[in-house]
This record gives C-alpha cells, structure tokens and sequence, in this order.
C-alpha cells in the first residue's frame, strides 16, 4: 500500500510539472474539428488532451462534463488535474451502454440546465466521452430539446433526415447507418479464442446499443415540450 501511494505520488509530481509544460510552451491554435459546436453554450467531442484542454480554455470553455465510464483507462485523473491548474471546472459523470448504465430524465434536465447557468454567466461547456459521437450525441440533443427546438432540426443534427414515430426506423437511420454501432450478431461457431471473444464482444456491443438507444428514444418521446 506504502509503495502504490508512493509510485502514485511520483505520477502526480510528473503530471503536474508536464501540464506547466504545456501551459509555458504550447501555443494554443484554433480549436480542432473534432470538436463541435452546438451552440453558443455547448461544444461536444472526444476526450482531449492537454492541448485540446488548452485550446478548448481560449474558446471559452469554463465547465466539462466527462461522460466516460469508471476505470483507470484513459488515465482520467490527469485531465482533472489539468483542468484544476487551467481553472476549468470538470465534472465526472460516467456512464456505460455496455453495462446498461443509462441517464434518467432528471439526470438529463439537471446537466441540460447546468449548460444554461454556465452560458449565462459567459461561460462554455464540453461534453465529452471516449470518441465523442454517441454518449454526447445524446445528452446534445436532449440539451436542444430543453430549449424547444423542433424534434426534426435536433434529429437532423445527429444525422437523421427525417423523424418518423417509428422507433425501430429512428434507431436505424440514426444509429446502425450512420456510425460505426452498425453491428450485425455473429453466431458462428469457433475453437479460435481471439475470435470468439471478439465475436462476444461484437454481440454485447449490439444488444447494449439497442436498448441504451430505445432507452434515449423512449426519454425524449415524453419530454414536456413535444
């Protein structure tokens, strides 16, 4: 235990001196297109790096919303620091389709409304997770609803050319077509282990997409402004 807080210790020290670095030596650029903008309060994308971070605070981002999973992949803990030294507030709000984890409408109001408050007070917020395209996707367009944007303009955004009532058909256009959850079950049968959990993994991805997505259609379905 001595030894783990140690180490853990010496990784602090390191990550606090690499982050000065950067914000001695690193000329902030133009925001990159992997970030998009949503409006004037909201910018949604993957997880960034001390860079992005850097870049993301000289367009005015003041608050993050890190919606990646618990775990110690992504080393998560060094952009907390980083947005500690940058004064950027960052918020740690972790969900997993995998593991059926899925926001309520509460959770979706409470964070639609934190966005609101911070672009008032001239602030911008980042919602991000791991490829920023789908858990962001969402708590985007529940953001737009809450403002009364007409359901069409918000699924046109995300890449539906036309709302229909239809659920299976919604999750089809927007999410089997058009990104990379376009899964098909693999049911074959193989000795190779490699293949056989990739092929279990491949299924799981499909089944836990399925119902995190009818779960998002079934949320904003009954939203109070439609």
């Amino acid at each position: 235990m001595i030894i783990w807080a140690k180490n853990f210790f010496r990784v602090f020290k390191l990550n606090m001196k690499l982050i000065n670095i950067y914000q001695k030596f690193y000329k902030p650029h133009q925001l990159s297109n992997k970030y998009k903008k949503v409006d004037d309060y909201l910018i949604r994308g993957p997880h960034p790096k001390i860079s992005d971070l850097i870049d993301l605070k000289k367009e005015g981002v003041t608050q993050i919303y890190d919606f990646r999973h618990f775990g110690i992949r992504g080393f998560k803990f060094i952009e907390k620091l980083a947005c500690k030294q940058l004064g950027i507030k960052y918020i740690r709000h972790p969900f997993s389709y995998l593991k059926g984890e899925y926001p309520t409408a509460k959770e979706f109001e409470t964070i639609a409304q934190s966005v609101k408050k911070t672009g008032e007070h001239g602030g911008k917020t980042l919602f991000h997770c791991n490829s920023g395209s789908h858990r962001t996707a969402h708590m985007a367009a529940y953001y737009d609803l809450t403002k009364g944007e007409n359901i069409n303009k918000v699924f046109n955004k995300l890449g539906v050319i036309k709302y229909t009532e239809k659920m299976d058909e919604v999750i089809n256009k927007h999410f089997y077509e058009q990104n990379f959850f376009n899964r098909k079950d693999i049911n074959k049968k193989t000795l190779n282990p490699i293949k056989y959990l990739k092929n279990r993994f491949n299924n799981n991805v499909k089944k836990a997409t399925e119902h995190a997505h009818s779960s998002f259609i079934s949320i904003i379905t009954g939203y109070k402004s439609w």
